[in-house]
């Protein structure tokens, strides 16, 4: 893996008209199925970007 998650190819949600967007108690399907759209690799590197973007908000300068 990369030191900086930055997936070369951003798989957006695709829209699909005929799948509810959102769960009667407000969860948004489509963060869940794009998620599940991606490798068990690509899923990593997405969610240790976030960490990354969490510790810099924070002001932490220590790596995850």
């Amino acid at each position: 893996m990369t030191e900086r998650a930055a997936p070369e190819k951003s798989r957006e949600p695709e829209a699909q008209d005929d799948r509810p967007t959102h769960s009667p108690d407000g969860v948004d399907l489509t963060l869940i199925r794009w998620m599940l759209s991606l490798t068990p690799e690509e899923r990593l590197e997405v969610l240790q970007a976030n960490v990354w973007s969490i510790l810099r908000l924070r002001g932490d300068q220590s790596k995850a």
